[in-house]
C-alpha cells in the first residue's frame, strides 16, 4: 500500500512589532485550521523606526526562508510609529516593496484595530492616545497582549471580516491567506 501522500502547508512570513501582534497572528492561525492548509510564521521586530523595523524583518526572512519558503511576506506596523520620524509610512511601503514584503499599517495601532472589531465600531477612527480607553471601556477585562485564545473568545471571523471590507491593508492580508475571498 503506497504512503499517503501529505500537503505541504502554505507557510506565509510575518514580522510584527510585538507580543500584540504576535498572539493577533496566533488567532488568525486558529481561525485558518478548520478549513487552509496554510501556516503563519510570525517573527518579532520588538519595536523601533520603521527603517529599523523593516531592517529586522529583512534579516530574519533571510535567516528564516529556503527559496520559495514563503508564498507571502509581510509587515505589520502601527500607524502611530509614523510620528518617531525615520520613514513616514509611503517610504516604509516603497522600501518594503523591494524586498517584496508588503505592509499592513494598523489604524492608529493595535488596540484601534481591536476596537474597529467590535459590533459597529468598523469605521471608527481613534487617536493613538484614546484608542486602548475606548477599548476598555468595551471590553473592561482587556489586558496587553491578550492571547490567542482569549481573542477568540471576544471576537469572531465576523469581526474579522467587518473591519477587513473597510481597512484595505488588513483586506490584502486576509485575501492573501485565504480567510477572505
Amino acid at each position: 500500500m503506497p504512503s499517503p501522500i501529505v500537503k505541504r502547508r502554505v507557510s506565509f512570513f510575518l514580522a510584527v512589532e510585538g507580543t500584540s501582534e504576535e498572539t493577533f497572528v496566533a488567532w488568525l492561525q486558529l481561525l485558518t485550521e478548520k478549513e487552509l492548509h496554510i501556516h503563519l510564521d510570525a517573527f518579532q521586530l520588538r519595536g523601533g523606526g520603521f527603517k529599523s523595523m523593516l531592517q529586522k524583518a529583512v534579516r530574519l526572512h533571510k535567516q528564516h526562508s529556503r527559496t520559495g519558503a514563503y508564498q507571502g511576506r509581510f509587515l505589520i506596523v502601527d500607524k502611530d510609529h509614523a510620528d518617531q520620524g525615520d520613514w513616514s509610512i509611503e517610504e516604509l511601503i516603497r522600501k518594503a516593496a523591494k524586498h517584496n514584503i508588503t505592509v499592513c499599517v494598523q489604524c492608529p495601532n493595535h488596540e484601534g484595530l481591536l476596537l474597529r472589531m467590535m459590533p459597529g465600531m468598523e469605521c471608527e477612527t481613534p487617536d493613538a492616545a484614546s484608542a486602548e480607553t475606548k477599548l476598555r471601556r468595551l471590553w473592561p477585562s482587556y489586558r496587553k497582549p491578550m492571547n490567542a485564545r482569549e481573542l477568540g473568545r471576544q471576537f469572531s471571523l465576523d469581526d474579522l471580516l467587518r473591519v477587513a471590507k473597510v481597512d484595505h491593508d488588513l483586506q490584502s492580508l486576509l485575501k492573501a491567506i485565504g480567510l477572505m475571498p
